[in-house]
């Protein structure tokens, strides 16, 4: 039995961690899990009684001492065999822990693609990237979810190709059922979405998210198409610029900001388009949903989206930062609905075919595997 503990800030029900702790063959591994915070920005995980779970001291960065001591003790203590660290300063923190407790495998989760490289320069820029380097060398494996992330640590920084590991997120297609049409109707109603056509975004408030482009694209239509909606829902620091931008451009009517929505799944269902028009991404977790939930789907050119999205055959891939191309992508969708409906029935076709949750688990476990034969350190 190898024991593998999941570490992250937070868990989500469904998303990819839960997704791992939940449906991993409990004959083989016995999964653990150990979060910064007991708080959930969607739905909180429902986990078996035997499922063993831990909680540091927050997610600030001065208690990151002390997470490293606290996490140090749990591998001790429940004899773990790997830690599979998401995101960067839970892989520092995860690196440091295992130095106290050597006989625990560091695998790394690698959730972020070029997002050093684009918002850090200089003494901070060369910091970061030791840093990564250092633990790049001490993990085990290196699991990643596109193409674009795998370059950047073979290409660009050297790591040995064959410990990095592409795995896409797998999805329980439970959660994309059809929402109950009467929820539906309602956000309709309550939306005024009758006789408009409705884009959706779907998306912490940031400025790597580009929600400021789809601001602009949707300026640019207003003549074009007089009734486009927009709603954007999530929440972050991004928010008043966006909201004077909307207020600049007189799209009040026309653009709401929803914050983040517990029925952000019936919120999917009862629009008629995702635009995610993010500028940095790992693997878009929206775009998968978008296609699970069968609705046409305009993203951006970022990490993971070209490995998932052939243009104009399950959705439509515009550059980066192109206030013109989205528009021109959303001004195809609004005049051809009969496009729109071919877009989603592809989309979802693809998602069934090769990101259920069934066909991506055993890559993990695969991975595991390879971890325990490993060894740490070297490159």
């Amino acid at each position: 039995m190898i024991r593998v503990l999941q570490f992250a800030d937070l868990v989500n029900r469904h998303d990819f961690i839960d997704v791992i702790v939940q449906r991993a063959d409990s004959r083989r591994f016995e999964l653990g899990v150990c979060v910064r915070t007991p708080w959930c920005n969607i739905a909180s995980p429902v986990y078996s009684k035997d499922t063993p779970r831990w909680i540091l001291d927050g997610l600030s960065r001065r208690e990151v001492p002390r997470a490293v001591w606290q996490l140090g003790g749990i591998l001790r203590k429940w004899k773990a065999d790997i830690v599979h660290c998401h995101h960067y300063e839970q892989a520092v923190i995860g690196w440091l822990a295992t130095r106290m407790y050597a006989r625990t495998r560091l695998v790394v989760g690698r959730h972020y693609s070029d997002a050093i490289y684009r918002s850090s320069a200089g003494l901070k820029r060369k910091t970061l990237l030791a840093v990564e380097q250092t633990i790049n060398r001490a993990a085990a494996r290196i699991i990643v979810p596109s193409d674009y992330i795998r370059e950047i640590l073979t290409r660009w920084q050297r790591v040995r190709p064959n410990k990095v590991e592409k795995i896409p997120y797998g999805f329980v297609p439970e959660k994309y059922a059809p929402p109950p049409p009467d929820q539906v109707q309602r956000l309709r109603q309550e939306f005024r979405m009758e006789g408009r056509f409705v884009l959706g975004n779907f998306s912490r408030l940031h400025e790597e998210k580009g929600q400021r482009f789809l601001i602009e694209a949707v300026a640019a239509l207003r003549a074009r198409h007089p009734r486009l909606a927009l709603l954007i829902v999530g929440e972050g620091p991004e928010r008043p610029a966006l909201e004077h931008l909307i207020r600049d451009e007189g799209l009040g009517e026309t653009i709401c900001l929803l914050g983040w929505r517990q029925d952000a799944m019936t919120l999917m269902a009862a629009i008629d388009a995702v635009v995610q028009p993010t500028l940095q991404e790992a693997f878009s977790q929206v775009m998968v949903e978008a296609l699970w939930m069968g609705k046409p789907l305009v993203i951006t050119d970022v990490s993971g989206a070209p490995d998932i999205i052939a243009d104009g055959r399950n959705g439509l891939l515009v550059p980066k930062g192109d206030a013109a191309a989205l528009a021109a992508a959303i001004d195809r969708l609004a005049g051809d609905r009969d496009l729109g409906g071919r877009l989603g029935i592809a989309g979802r076709a693809y998602v069934e075919t090769y990101l259920e949750v069934s066909r991506i688990i055993p890559k993990y476990e695969d991975a595991y595997l390879h971890a325990m034969g490993a060894r740490s350190g070297g490159e």
